[in-house]
């Protein structure tokens, strides 16, 4: 079962609170990364944010955002994050597991990946909330196996070789985003070997 190749944990109760990670410069914030289908033909939710937007201006995202002060831990901010973007009902979502840590160097921000499920029998068309989000994007998870190649760049006086996907609606995702869809992709590639969004 998919549930158990991805390494899920229990219900979201066991899932670690924000006050579980240490403190650092860094604001907290969290995302949804949504796997929707069946096994055979997983797909990825993904959003492209608006150009009118100060930051992130048409970028290639997940859905989420900052920690509030109401958000026990990073699966409330993501699935409320979510809920405002997409209208997705978090009742329906199954978080599976925390991804590794992200940073988005260019807005000091320590992003949080929560992988989730929606169930092959639950519809993946949100309700967009257009101040959030220009369109929805569902890529097959299988894009993500591999990068298409690997870029130089800079933060602040450090170089990073990043990761670049060339997705085939003819989006380009780098960045934070990239980089948590190549920890998806190493996470599925076992998986894909033998995996519908409606």
């Amino acid at each position: 079962m998919l549930w158990e190749k991805l390494g899920c944990q229990g219900a979201p109760d066991s899932f670690p609170t924000w006050e579980d990670f240490p403190e650092n410069n860094f604001r907290q914030s969290a995302v949804l990364v949504l796997l929707c289908g069946e096994s055979t033909r997983l797909r990825v939710l993904l959003i492209r944010r608006p150009m009118h937007l100060n930051r992130h201006a048409g970028e290639i995202a997940f859905p989420g955002g900052k920690r509030e002060p109401a958000d026990r831990g990073p699966i409330e901010t993501a699935l409320r994050e979510a809920q405002e973007e997409l209208g997705l009902d978090p009742g329906k979502l199954r978080p599976c597991r925390l991804l590794e840590r992200e940073y988005a160097y260019s807005s000091d921000f320590e992003i949080q990946p929560v992988l989730a499920l929606l169930g092959s029998s639950e519809s993946a068309s949100p309700k967009v909330d257009r101040n959030e989000v220009d369109e929805v994007l569902l890529p097959f998870a299988a894009e993500f196996i591999r990068p298409n190649r690997l870029e130089w760049g800079r933060h602040g006086k450090v170089q990073v070789l990043f990761p670049v996907f060339e997705l085939t609606a003819g989006y380009r995702v780098w960045g934070a985003t990239a980089r948590i869809l190549w920890q998806l992709g190493r996470i599925l590639e076992p998986v894909l070997e033998g995996t519908s969004c409606r």
